[in-house]
């Protein structure tokens, strides 16, 4: 008998030839922009610019000839492809010009025809993509058939958006716009919902600027693919199989029988909440700066920035001028607490009040909703945070930060700073004096963060009561793990250690190579790198002075906090 070595099939690539100069030309097309706006270039910087410029030039002009052979001449050209042609027409007699000039040393025009080239190439390029969108449907579906990768590309997509725009000059108030690295940093930071700023918020951005990053806290906090779909299902009624499974994974929810109607509970939710909480803190703020438009931007702003445990704020010393209003401490901490607790709890909670308020109305009782083990975990989890956060602080700082203030504004300045190491960012006392226990102990509860499924980061504190739970089984010998009467799996214990371990890998890498770009003291570093692990937002002071390393560094933590572990692996 003769055995015949077996070829492997030839695999249809998923992408067209095509399409593939396309995406390439489109990714230079985004490089350019980044690299043009680096300010006082040397003469590698201008070569690098020349090159990525001929070649996107190049690319375009193969797109076009590759489209000359397909048709039967030139007047076929202009028939079938009739607006690229012209498009690609002009955009080549000022790219001529632009070189001549730039070459040549002459000053007609020089300044602005960039911003003409670049208009021009990018619509180009995007009407080359969207004529080849039958061909990147194979593609896309590769990229988007797995949530995890959705879940991804759809945060790093949402910070390239929020990087150009701060990087425009109508974004910030020197009319400049921020410089590339700052533009990427303050753009994750805000769609990681963190709030690590290395530019000050309330001074930098125009309102045009602090508006893009409401929508990026927004979209960060809610995930652009859920809002996506939330439009999708309000218009359209019906998901496809591949879009349940991706929703349930963003949820974390198993049961896909109702996915567009939680959807819509926790879009709704989201928004009601954060309306309540806007008019509260617009009152509070009108009681102490005068009511205006400007003080409902800044409910509206800190409402959000607050739910989605973002920790932006539009004023220099975040909310330090506020230590001692408990109007304004109360509602921003509820708001903290609600996003941290996870739209299914909020959910169940929901249920489970209104079912018991219409059993007491009733004279027939009927069975009501309960609270689910998850719901007790997460909210015992956060009461025990909450309060030993803030009695530890207010052991450690009662005669140091908060040795000014009188006893009742000490411990709502302890609850308020407990609340916000739950990955929320905002701060009432000065972050750089408190002592070196208080700055361990914050450590700690970053790293935990809040729930599962919520806007906040952390390893969650789901993780750590099945962690706990396995630790009290193992000591007793022969236990089961439990919680609440609910046996744990073995594959969750195992995520949960999975989860530990890659927080711990995150943070000590993040930290040595922070040690290494940064000459600080290594506990600000460290604060610095559990902060942006955690989504937190607070900082010892040092985010500012970072160098641009430093700055990548901590941008990468963010995103990975954000993503989460289980995600990403």
């Amino acid at each position: 008998m003769v055995l015949k070595r077996l070829r492997p099939a030839r695999r249809t690539p998923v992408l067209p030839k095509i399409s593939k100069l396309l995406v390439a030309t489109l990714v230079l097309g985004i490089l350019s922009l980044f690299v043009e706006r680096i300010p006082d270039p040397g003469i590698f910087v201008a070569i690098a610019i020349q090159i990525v410029d001929f070649s996107i030039f190049l690319l375009l002009t193969v797109e076009i000839v590759q489209g000359f052979r397909r048709s039967s001449g030139f007047r076929s050209l202009l028939r079938n492809e009739p607006f690229n042609t012209a498009f690609y027409a002009i955009f080549t007699a000022l790219f001529a010009v632009h070189k001549t000039l730039t070459f040549t040393g002459g000053d007609f025009a020089v300044e602005s025809l960039p911003a003409v080239l670049v208009i021009l190439r990018n619509i180009f390029i995007v009407l080359k993509i969207f004529g080849r969108v039958r061909k990147l449907a194979a593609f896309l579906r590769s990229i988007t058939s797995h949530p995890a990768r959705t879940v991804i590309l759809s945060f790093a997509l949402a910070i390239l958006a929020g990087t150009i725009l701060l990087a425009q000059p109508f974004a910030t108030a020197d009319g400049k716009g921020l410089p590339l690295i700052d533009a990427l940093f303050t753009s994750t930071s805000a769609v990681c919902v963190t709030g690590l700023i290395v530019v000050d918020t309330a001074t930098a951005f125009t309102l045009w600027g602090k508006l893009i990053i409401l929508m990026l806290i927004q979209i960060g906090g809610l995930g652009i693919m859920i809002l996506s779909y939330f439009v999708i299902f309000v218009f359209r009624r019906g998901f496809s199989v591949d879009d349940k499974m991706l929703i349930s994974y963003m949820l974390s929810e198993k049961d896909m029988t109702n996915l567009g109607r939680s959807l819509l509970r926790i879009v709704y939710l989201t928004l009601a909440v954060e309306a309540v909480g806007a008019g509260i803190l617009a009152i509070g703020f009108g009681r102490r700066i005068g009511y205006s438009a400007e003080t409902l931007l800044l409910g509206i702003f800190h409402a959000v920035s607050a739910f989605c445990n973002a920790g932006f704020a539009l004023f220099t010393d975040s909310l330090e001028g506020f230590k001692s209003d408990p109007l304004i401490n109360l509602t921003v901490s509820l708001l903290i607490i609600s996003g941290g607790l996870s739209f299914a709890v909020l959910i169940n909670l929901y249920d489970t009040s209104r079912d018991r308020l219409r059993n007491l109305l009733r004279e027939k009782k009927r069975m009501a909703t309960i609270l689910s083990a998850n719901s007790r975990i997460v909210l015992i989890g956060t009461g025990v945070l909450l309060l030993s956060g803030m009695l530890f602080l207010y052991a450690t700082e009662h005669g140091n930060s908060l040795f000014p203030l009188g006893t009742g504004a000490q411990y709502l300045a302890a609850f308020f700073q407990s609340v916000t190491l739950r990955t929320a960012g905002f701060n009432t006392i000065d972050m750089s004096s408190l002592a070196t226990a208080s700055y361990f102990f914050m450590i700690l509860l970053m790293f935990i963060g809040a729930a599962t499924g919520s806007t906040a980061g952390g390893i969650k504190i789901n993780t750590v009561a099945v962690l706990f739970s396995h630790i009290r089984a193992s000591l007793r010998e022969g236990q089961e793990a439990n919680l609440f009467g609910f046996a744990i799996s073995r594959d969750l214990i195992m995520r949960a250690f999975l989860a530990l371990l890659f927080g711990i890998t995150i943070v000590l890498l993040g930290c040595l190579c922070l040690t290494i770009s940064e000459d600080m003291p290594f506990l600000a570093l460290l604060f610095e790198s559990v902060s942006a692990f955690g989504t937190v937002g607070l900082s010892t002071g040092i985010t500012g002075d970072l160098s641009t390393m430093g700055k990548i560094v901590v941008i990468f933590m963010m995103f990975f906090g954000r993503i989460g572990p289980l995600t990403l692996i």
